[in-house]
């Protein structure tokens, strides 16, 4: 019987996780791929920002709770969103690592730390992982978000909701692209799954890193357009 490269990529990269001893990204200190109190020196998203789009803003001089943009810019999919650190440093090298080197062991403590982000007031009741296309799950060997979804979820106590929405189309990988590109990029991307039940009131869409948001935001509309009230986002990390 055949094996696919895939399914040889996940054994190996299973294998080589059991077997040899785990150094953390952070300290290189052996036995964990990230020790927790590393995960605690990660340097945190805070600051003045939006409490919409959580990017950079201000407090002063400007009197607006939120930046520009989103001062002008209607609730169509997409409510809010957060990100627990920024894409810089450590953190920054330990999702590139997560992401493209398949060290898998890194998402489970920057997902369940990231969940710390979400805002009580948002009472979310199921966190929806964005969809990765069947072709690049295959490159990989797993699906970064649907991982992330899983823990994230299992530390805020609520289900995930993958059947909600689905990708549609294949899209570029967004940071190759400029803003207006990328929102071309996945404009329609996303749509709605049919026949999934009854869809959550508050779903929590995640990521690994939100740059412009256009993916999410994409996303949202698919997860509004599948009957869900309100939708927020969260992500491990921004770039700002």
């Amino acid at each position: 019987m055949l094996v696919r490269p895939a399914v040889w990529s996940a054994l190996r990269r299973e294998l080589a996780e059991f077997l040899l001893p785990q150094r953390c990204v952070a300290c290189g200190a052996f036995g964990a791929a990230l020790h927790p109190d590393c995960v605690e020196r990660l340097e945190l998203a805070d600051g003045s920002r939006c409490p919409r789009c959580w990017g950079l803003h201000p407090a002063e001089p400007s009197p607006m709770p939120m930046c520009p943009r989103c001062t002008r810019r209607p609730v169509l999919g997409l409510e809010a969103r957060r990100a627990a650190f920024r894409f810089d440093g450590v953190a920054r090298r330990a999702i590139l690592e997560a992401k493209f080197r398949g060290v898998t062991a890194l998402f489970p403590p920057l997902a369940q730390a990231s969940a710390r982000a979400v805002p009580a007031a948002w009472e979310v009741d199921s966190v929806v992982p964005v969809p990765l296309h069947a072709a690049r799950r295959r490159e990989r060997g797993f699906d970064q978000g649907a991982l992330i979804a899983a823990h994230v979820a299992e530390t805020l106590g609520v289900p995930v909701r993958r059947e909600l929405i689905e990708l549609v189309r294949r899209t570029r990988p967004q940071a190759s692209l400029g803003r207006a590109d990328r929102t071309l990029n996945v404009a329609g991307a996303f749509g709605p799954r049919r026949g999934h039940g009854a869809p959550p009131a508050r779903a929590l869409l995640v990521d690994d890193v939100v740059t412009t948001g256009e993916t999410l935001e994409a996303a949202a509309g698919a997860l509004r357009a599948a009957g869900v009230e309100r939708v927020f986002a969260l992500a491990l990390a921004v770039e700002d």
